[in-house]
């Protein structure tokens, strides 16, 4: 997958990276078609993107002290 973002704006690239790959994820499932697992898929995705912005958060905290 990469070498791990250290800079701020690598770190950010990475969300904006995540956030269109949901956004494609989401896009391309029929909503007639649905079904739990692909409810949970989506939000395994979110809650993984919500674990790495908590990590990047504090690599950020930690630059402003």
């Amino acid at each position: 997958m990469g070498k791990a973002a250290q800079h701020p704006s690598q770190q950010f690239q990475y969300i904006k990276n995540r956030i269109q790959m949901l956004h494609q994820v989401v896009s391309s499932m029929d909503e007639e078609d649905v079904d739990l697992n692909d409810f949970n898929r989506v939000l395994e995705m979110i809650e993984k993107l919500q674990v790495k912005m908590a990590r990047f958060k504090k690599d950020w905290d930690q630059e402003d002290s």
